[in-house]
């Protein structure tokens, strides 16, 4: 009797254990404010200048990234054209319109390439290390000359 009630207190326990990782794995994925982190984004050491001014009309975005405007719910956007960096954050209608958005950025980085390698040269580096992330439903790509510290800033978000 004994040994039956230690081996169905291991077995609950190991059912406890289990139930408990499953819940910390693939869950909702986390809300980001998406005009904070483009914000800190543009504010940070990331760029050769600071972003903050270049703020763009969030209808523009729609034709400079090619997405159907009922694809993306809200989106923030900084552009600099003469250095090539930007910031495009947006939250996406569903996670599918978000994997079409981010697979236009990309589309967006080969694009950029062709226009800037002849006026912008130094364009072309910040452009191969480029950042697409998807998390749920946002969608987050940047163009920076310090991509490390621009993706530092991102995965501050996406803890």
């Amino acid at each position: 009797m004994l040994k039956t009630l230690k081996k169905l207190g291991i077995c609950l326990l190991v059912l406890a254990l289990i139930l408990c990782l499953a819940s910390c794995g693939g869950g909702k994925a986390k809300d980001i404010d998406i005009e904070a982190l483009a914000k800190d984004l543009a504010a940070s050491a990331a760029f050769t200048t600071d972003m903050s001014p270049y703020v763009v009309a969030a209808g523009v975005a729609a034709g400079l990234y090619r997405y159907e405007p009922s694809d993306v719910e809200s989106c923030v956007l900084y552009a600099n054209t003469s250095t090539g960096e930007e910031i495009f954050v947006a939250k996406a209608a569903s996670a599918d319109a978000a994997k079409n958005v981010s697979a236009l950025c990309q589309q967006r980085v080969s694009d950029q390439k062709s226009v800037l390698e002849s006026y912008v040269p130094e364009a072309i580096p910040r452009l191969d290390s480029a950042i697409v992330t998807v998390s749920g439903q946002t969608v987050i790509f940047v163009v920076a000359d310090d991509a490390a510290a621009a993706q530092a800033v991102v995965d501050g978000y996406l803890k």
